[in-house]
């Protein structure tokens, strides 16, 4: 195989993980919305919708970022779940405590 062809076939499949999460969303708010996955909320539990957006957003642009910096294939998937998956939980951290502090409630 040439190398042109390997480095294209390369560049689709970081394509297709940099944007996977992203794409799925749809698919699991019409899951959630359906009643074909119940997280037991009914309605509400279109509002786990969220995090989750956040999450693909923030997975899409470090791995884009580790992308441009040409690191591994193995090594960007780790970066971008895991970064993206501490900026959440310190995003979801942050809104707790601002809201205890603002409810009075700490």
């Amino acid at each position: 195989m040439n190398r042109l062809g390997d480095h294209s076939r390369n560049s689709m499949l970081r394509l297709v993980l940099c944007l996977l999460p992203l794409a799925t969303t749809p698919l699991w708010g019409y899951l959630i919305a359906e009643d074909f996955l119940s997280f037991g909320g009914g309605e509400k539990d279109l509002i786990w919708l969220i995090p989750w957006l956040v999450w693909a957003i923030l997975y899409a642009i470090i791995f884009a970022i580790c992308w441009m910096k040409r690191l591994p294939l193995k090594r960007a998937l780790g970066y971008a779940g895991g970064g993206a998956a501490g900026i959440v939980v310190l995003a979801w951290l942050g809104l707790l405590f601002w809201s205890m502090g603002w409810l009075g409630g700490g």
